[in-house]
């Protein structure tokens, strides 16, 4: 280890001190350059966890003006009661413990007497909940039980409404405390560093027992693993969905592992001979192996079904068998291959090669961006920078970096040496003198049967954080892939100090993949959804997503040709929060255009000059509720929401008028110059890039 500390060193030192001739050929080759969209989404996510106080060790960037300190001195008012704004959404609530300023109050308190009754009438008023007197606590306060348990998420909102009560000095919600759920599999105690967490002592770990508890999967959430094929293991063999074989020549169902045995010589001069590596059924163990079944280890997700898909066999694989393959997983439509009927929500690109990203690997990971799936993908195992191996220097996926059992870079990862962007990058376990134990199939060359062993490599830290994000799927479906790119890095556990990925920023990513962390997060956007715009060059014209799966379909040529994203980008509220409205949306098939409305008497004048709701070329269409807003008062947006600006092109003679919503200032002011009629500000949203 110590020649491998000596040798890190100097490889950084020699490229920060390049650094400026290094970037440089990072930006002229477009190598390790994220999406524009996904640092807008990173920064609306980072806002709005921070405003909502729902993850205590959030990993912002250093660059980042927002901490959750700022957000609360600017929402204080003199002397507030204390608030415990740190309660996951996931949590069983008993009741409340609330300390009164009155100290005749806090005296009952200790004599374990509820206090006055007019105290009690308003707690209850202004909550709205019914509370029973339970027990007085040695520090005056009072312990009040709600009528039935509650979850985190509605505690949090109901306690936000006694920061108006002058009687109160603190409340805090009872939380229900339970032993984190630690599985009965022979193998997790002895072995599974990896999926434990600081709790229990392993800095290392994604701390999946934290979420376990929570969650355990979704039997609805889909996980394509494109590798060598995936081989029936008890630990996952009822969740093998049909696959399809992209190694074979002609492309044929499939998607098991023949195994990739070969004889010296065979892939190469002087290449040895080498057993079969049963590596796609080792990475699917690591995803979705069923936990506490009393047999051999646990995956993250117990529920998760997986897609097998054979790309990689004897001597690796193509590169456009890969592409195909990952084309298939995602939906989309492959030449003599049936559309698969189960398109994935997140591919494992446990696989690398070298060089730059080629144009082909970018044009499909976009695509499949498109269809709202995650590609996570490894940084690969040849100390260099990440920007020398695709696809982990694609943009728009997310790079898994190898760490060891201690927190830190393992021995053989490659690392983001150069870049100083940390977008799509994560670092997550890969083991080193301790490995990753997963399901494998027996025997040297053909399958002969089901087995375990330990393996290292950023092939085994991929799908830590496929498992983690397909947890996240099963508690928020709604969840895009550029979406789970930012928030799996920025709920990320900080490496621990003094480790070579904590000492030189950016090395290893954000942080360490957390499990529990990261299901929290999607539990809390539940409250919100990701609203794209898009823009038909052919028309003039311009339209709100308002769903992933709307956002696919638009992308699939399902509304027309000529749709593009234009990487304008808001975040609406899901349902009534914070006095939302309804965002009432319009279709004119004439025209060709939509119109939202965040003002009732609009929705209701628009709907009553068409009381059939009939689709003609001279109606407005009801749709729907398309999201939730704010309205603006005296034209402007409340301190806690941002404004959307509403733009008009009366193209009648064209029989074309269009409307279009933008989230800035300068581009509402843009298109009035280009002719645009300006309506100033229509709704106020939770948060715009």
């Amino acid at each position: 280890m110590s020649v491998y500390i000596m040798w890190l060193g100097l490889l950084i030192s020699v490229v920060l001190s390049l650094n400026s001739l290094v970037v440089h050929a990072d930006l002229k080759s477009g190598q390790g350059i994220q999406l524009p969209l996904d640092s807008k989404i990173t920064t609306m996510m980072q806002h709005l966890l921070t405003k909502d106080g729902k993850i205590e060790n959030l990993s912002i960037p250093e660059s980042s003006a927002i901490t959750k300190q700022s957000v609360n001195s600017q929402s204080e008012k003199s002397n507030p009661p204390q608030l415990n704004s740190n309660l996951s959404p996931s949590a069983i609530v008993d009741g409340l413990v609330v300390r009164f300023k009155d100290q005749k109050i806090q005296d009952l308190a200790a004599e374990n007497l509820p206090p006055p009754d007019e105290i009690m009438n308003e707690l209850e008023s202004t909550l709205g909940e019914k509370l029973t007197f339970y027990r007085s606590m040695g520090n005056q306060s009072h312990i009040f039980r709600f009528q039935a348990p509650k979850s985190g998420e509605v505690v949090t909102d109901l306690i936000q409404k006694v920061k108006t009560l002058s009687s109160i000095d603190q409340i805090e919600p009872d939380i229900r405390i339970k032993m984190q759920l630690v599985p009965n599999d022979p193998l997790f105690d002895p072995y599974q560093w990896s999926m434990k967490g600081q709790a229990q002592g392993y800095i290392g770990g994604i701390n999946a027992t934290g979420a376990w508890d929570s969650t355990q999967g979704s039997a609805s959430t889909i996980v394509a693993v494109v590798d060598t094929g995936v081989n029936a293991h008890p630990e996952f063999a009822d969740r093998l969905l049909p696959g399809y074989d992209f190694f074979v020549t002609p492309y044929a169902p499939g998607g098991s592992d023949p195994g990739d045995w070969t004889t010296a010589n065979e892939c190469g001069d002087k290449e040895p001979a080498e057993p079969s590596s049963w590596h796609g059924t080792h990475v699917t163990g690591i995803i979705a192996a069923e936990g506490n079944n009393d047999m051999g280890m646990a995956g993250v997700n117990w529920n998760t079904k997986i897609l097998p898909v054979r790309t990689l066999g004897k001597c690796g694989g193509s590169l456009s068998d890969v592409i195909n393959g990952i084309l298939w997983a995602a939906g989309l439509s492959v030449p003599n291959v049936p559309i698969n009927p189960n398109p994935a929500q997140v591919i494992n690109l446990s696989l690398a090669g070298e060089g730059a990203c080629p144009p082909l690997y970018q044009e499909t990971i976009s695509l499949v961006l498109g269809q709202g799936a995650q590609i996570v993908v490894a940084a690969g195992n040849d100390q260099k920078d990440i920007s020398q191996a695709f696809p982990g220097n694609c943009n728009g996926v997310l790079t898994t970096i190898a760490t060891n059992f201690f927190g830190d870079a393992a021995s053989y990862t490659n690392l983001n040496l150069a870049n100083p962007n940390i977008g799509g990058i994560i670092a997550a376990p890969g083991g080193d003198s301790n490995g990753i134990i997963s399901t494998t199939s027996t025997g040297t060359t053909t399958p002969e049967g089901f087995g375990y062993n330990q393996q290292i490599g950023t092939s085994e830290s991929v799908p830590h954080v496929v498992g983690i994000a397909s947890l996240m799927l099963g508690i928020n479906p709604a969840l895009s892939g550029i979406e789970l790119n930012s928030l799996l890095p920025v709920t990320s556990q900080a490496f621990p100090e003094g480790s070579l990925c904590a000492k030189y920023q950016n090395l290893c990513g954000l942080g360490i993949a957390d499990a529990q962390n990261a299901i929290e997060a999607a539990t809390t956007f539940k409250n919100y959804t990701l609203i794209y715009e898009f823009y038909n060059s052919s028309s003039n014209d311009y339209l709100l997503a308002t769903s992933k799966a709307q956002m696919a379909a638009i992308n699939r040529g399902e509304a027309g040709s000529n749709w593009q994203l234009t990487g304008n980008l808001f975040y609406a509220w899901s349902g009534a929060t914070n006095g939302a409205q309804p965002v009432c949306q319009f279709y004119n098939q004439g025209a060709n255009s939509y119109f939202y409305t965040v003002n009732s008497g609009d929705c209701n004048y628009l709907q009553s000059l068409n009381p059939t709701n009939a689709v003609a070329d001279d109606q407005w269409t009801y749709e729907g509720i398309a999201f939730y807003a704010l309205s603006p008062t005296n034209g402007a947006c409340a301190s806690n929401s941002d404004p959307i600006y509403q733009l008009y092109n009366n193209q009648a003679a064209t029989n074309n008028p269009n409307h279009r919503f933008v989230t800035s200032l300068e581009a509402y002011n843009s298109m009035i110059a280009q002719g645009w009629l300006g309506e100033g500000i229509t709704m106020c949203v939770a948060a715009v890039a």
